[in-house]
């Protein structure tokens, strides 16, 4: 049980954070409603209290007079006979007949209620002939009705509250990651799209800062590679995996990557940016882009007659190259993973999602490290990798189509 709810939080969580300042806002909405209902109700029940006393008044006198006459002889068939008739009404819940002497003489209905009046029963002389006590239906209190009618007002102006503030999620032009806005509209313009296996483009845009450390890395490891190496000859592998290395040369240019091994040598690209949360953000949008557009690519280049290849992929903020590459290898195909701990560290829990049953611990030298695969990024920024991989596909294609 402790293990489902730890699960079922971690799944939680990053919408909550980022969904924080909506849900302090409805919070306060509550809040505001609560002290404006409980203040209306106070007085709505002190209002109603009164009325229901002076109507209840207004029937005991009326019962008093009608049994006047069968007090005062004594008539108890009588007495009984309005004492039903009366509790049958639905504001009276119970009715009692006293005699002068104070003694019952007749009684229907419930014996307690939070309203009770008393009124003396005269014959027309104004001679006095007992007292008569009603008591009044608690089980009519509109209080009741009003209160889940508010409880359903509040309910019903949250849930407005709340599809306004998902509705404008949604419309809201999604955030660029800071220098790729140029990189984006260049891709939008008709300036031609180098295919896959031409020539990489020059990556000088992206000057490594002089003296700066690495704060984030991805990492990409083919998966089967020693048995793709004995299948194919020497010069097939080098001309797929250059046709890779461009795609992730482009990649790198959307999101600010500095090339590090190529592919097939440890593949992997280094994010400069700061703070670190950036750098690990931009990582893991160019490991997401890389890993659709490469499933996208691989029905064509299977068509074509080409080698499809598929990946592993890691994103990390540790500078620890070996552990870093070790942890890529030991994950899943066609998946990308953070390890768990770094999720909080480098704020990828609020913009990206996952699903915690599904991670795995592996060892790295003397420790185990849980890794995360993070399936989608948040709608916001998913949308603009969507984009991003249509427009690497539809551009780049071309070529799988000329080489048959």
């Amino acid at each position: 049980m402790e293990t489902e709810f730890m699960s079922l939080r971690e799944q939680w969580r990053p919408w909550i954070r980022e969904q924080r300042s909506l849900l302090r806002e409805l919070i306060l909405m509550l809040l505001a409603m609560l002290v404006v209902g409980v203040y209306f109700l106070e007085h709505f029940s002190a209002r109603l209290e009164q009325e229901r006393k002076v109507q209840l008044e207004a029937l005991a006198e009326q019962t008093a007079r009608r049994a006047a006459e069968a007090l005062a002889s004594d008539d108890s068939i009588s007495i009984n006979l309005i004492g039903r008739e009366t509790v049958q009404l639905k504001p009276v819940a119970g009715i009692r007949f006293e005699n002068t002497a104070g003694d019952n003489v007749g009684a229907s209905g419930r014996k307690t209620s939070s309203l009770r009046v008393t009124v003396p029963a005269a014959l027309p002389d104004g001679e006095l002939a007992g007292t008569l006590i009603l008591l009044g239906n608690d089980a009519l209190l509109a209080r009741k009705q009003i209160e889940a009618g508010f409880v359903l007002a509040v309910l019903s102006l949250l849930l407005l509250r709340l599809a306004a503030a998902l509705i404008q999620q949604r419309l809201r032009p999604l955030p660029v990651q800071p220098g790729t806005t140029e990189t984006v509209k260049s891709m939008d313009s008709p300036s031609p799209f180098q295919p896959m296996g031409a020539p990489a483009s020059p990556m000088g845009k992206w000057t490594v800062p002089e003296g700066e450390e690495i704060q984030a890395q991805l990492r990409l490891s083919v998966v089967n590679f020693p048995h793709i190496k004995q299948r194919y000859t020497e010069d097939a592998l080098k001309e797929v995996l250059a046709e890779y290395q461009q795609l992730l040369d482009q990649v790198a240019t959307l999101y600010g990557g500095h090339q590090g091994p190529v592919i097939g040598k440890q593949a992997g690209l280094y994010f400069y940016q700061t703070p670190v949360s950036q750098a690990a953000f931009s990582a893991l949008c160019a490991g997401l882009l890389f890993l659709r557009v490469v499933r996208l690519l691989a029905p064509q280049r299977k068509q074509a007659g080409k080698i499809s290849l598929e990946f592993k992929a890691l994103v990390t903020a540790e500078p620890d190259q070996e552990e870093a590459w070790a942890l890529c290898v030991a994950g899943v195909p066609g998946r990308l993973n953070v390890p768990d701990s770094q999720l909080t560290l480098a704020e990828l829990d609020v913009k990206a999602l996952y699903q915690p049953e599904k991670a795995q611990v592996v060892c790295a030298g003397d420790h185990r490290v849980r890794l995360q695969p993070v399936e989608q990024l948040a709608h916001r920024y998913q949308s603009l990798l969507r984009t991003q991989a249509q427009t690497l596909l539809s551009e780049g294609g071309g070529s799988v189509e000329a080489s048959q």
